[in-house]
């Protein structure tokens, strides 16, 4: 069964890239065709397989990894000079709207599904970070405004990274192994921000000077550009995870500082090749995720999860950012699409991965929200996201 369904992903890897533009023109994006693939092979394929949380073991290092070549890659492709004129959209999006997002979160939690404060919260966290990759289409479109795409990909680059420590923290409590004490929640996601730091200078620095170095005794080969930013995520992320920091925001500060520090003529051609590597990877995980979902969670049992599901993947997302852009001045339809472009993607897999491996009682119906949430968001995001570029095209154009 297992050959039968490797060649129904191979045909369905073949049938997007030879349609890729009639697909997108009609709304399907990639994580929407191959969730949907996965679904469909879930239910066909149920009597054969079934995931069980021992399996999470596996995906989730192949999830990270992959998660931290999407950062690395995004972030060595920011445009800098446009953030720094506009950086005041991604700390603010950061700052006060990711706080309030997940305290909006926690109190309709709390309150829709009658779960405890503690579980509350962590549900919470796992719906707040967000993935730009669900919303390449806008943030790739040269049409759509610089300091848009920026913030988007910039708070997509950090916000997981931050909200991991305090996931941690919120498992930790729950276990027992610590007090909910805000002292020693700052202790934790100081030192995580700290390693992160600390790894992301040296590690860049380390990795361009000996590309620098190859380059100059003739050492460096074009044909292995696929696999080198590649490789620089993968050591850094997990250089700093053994430290105990975060691997996610690590990368994606070393991405950043690519971008200032190493300047070459086929640079855009390692990222780019970088980033096919992640999109492959990615689009094999929203295969296994759309198994996972058809086979393990129940459609029909819970309306209220569905609820919180919908106001995830909207209000609980729009109302803080717009909250927190109040004093901004950009236009109402800039604010509003930086407030809806919060898709949630590998981040929020990552998280509920997590906890299906601490194997805590009575957080069943977290999962089955989060994995509802990112349902929700690869569609409603993935449909949305052509119609809003067509927009701002026009406008561009008058």
């Amino acid at each position: 069964m297992t050959d039968y369904a490797l060649a129904c992903v191979g045909v369905a890897i073949f049938v997007y890239s030879i349609s890729v533009r009639q697909l997108n023109r009609a709304e399907l994006t990639g994580p929407i065709w191959f969730v949907s693939l996965g679904g469909l092979l879930g239910w066909w394929f149920t009597d054969s397989w079934q995931f069980q949380v021992q399996d999470s073991t596996v995906l989730l290092p192949i999830i990270e990894l992959t998660l931290a070549i999407v950062l690395f890659s995004d972030a060595a492709k920011t445009r800098l000079r446009v953030l720094f004129h506009s950086y005041k959209l991604p700390l603010l999006m950061l700052l006060v709207a990711l706080p309030l997002t997940m305290a909006i979160g926690t109190l309709l939690a709390y309150w829709l599904l009658a779960l405890p404060w503690l579980y509350a919260a962590l549900l919470a966290v796992i719906i707040s970070p967000t993935d730009a990759a669900l919303c390449k289409g806008f943030i790739t479109q040269k049409k759509a405004p610089a300091n848009l795409t920026e913030a988007i990909n910039v708070e997509s680059g950090l916000n997981d990274g931050l909200c991991i420590p305090i996931f941690v923290f919120l498992l930790a409590v729950i276990k027992g192994q610590t007090q909910a004490n805000g002292l020693e929640l700052l202790i934790l996601f100081g030192r995580e921000v700290g390693i992160a730091l600390l790894v992301a200078v040296v590690l860049a620095w380390a990795a361009i000077a000996a590309i620098k170095a190859a380059q100059k005794r003739h050492l460096f080969a074009l044909n292995s550009s696929p696999f080198l930013f590649a490789g620089i995520a993968i050591a850094i992320f997990s250089f700093t995870e053994i430290l105990h920091g975060s691997g996610f925001i690590a990368v994606f500060l070393s991405g950043l500082l690519f971008d200032k520090f190493y300047q070459h003529s086929f640079k855009e051609q390692l990222i780019e090749d970088s980033e096919l590597i992640a999109d492959f990877a990615s689009l094999l995980i929203w295969v296994l995720f759309g198994i996972v979902v058809s086979q393990t969670f129940s459609f029909d049992n819970n309306l209220y999860a569905w609820l919180y599901a919908l106001l995830a993947v909207s209000v609980i997302r729009i109302i803080p950012v717009l909250l927190s852009l109040m004093l901004i001045d950009i236009s109402m339809s800039e604010k509003i699409t930086l407030a809806w472009f919060g898709p949630k993607g590998l981040a929020s897999v990552v998280l509920t991965l997590m906890l299906l491996q601490a194997n805590i009682d009575g957080t069943e119906l977290i999962a089955h929200v989060a994995a509802y949430t990112i349902l929700l968001s690869v569609f409603l995001h993935g449909i949305s996201t052509r119609p809003i570029v067509l927009r701002f095209s026009q406008k561009k154009q008058k």
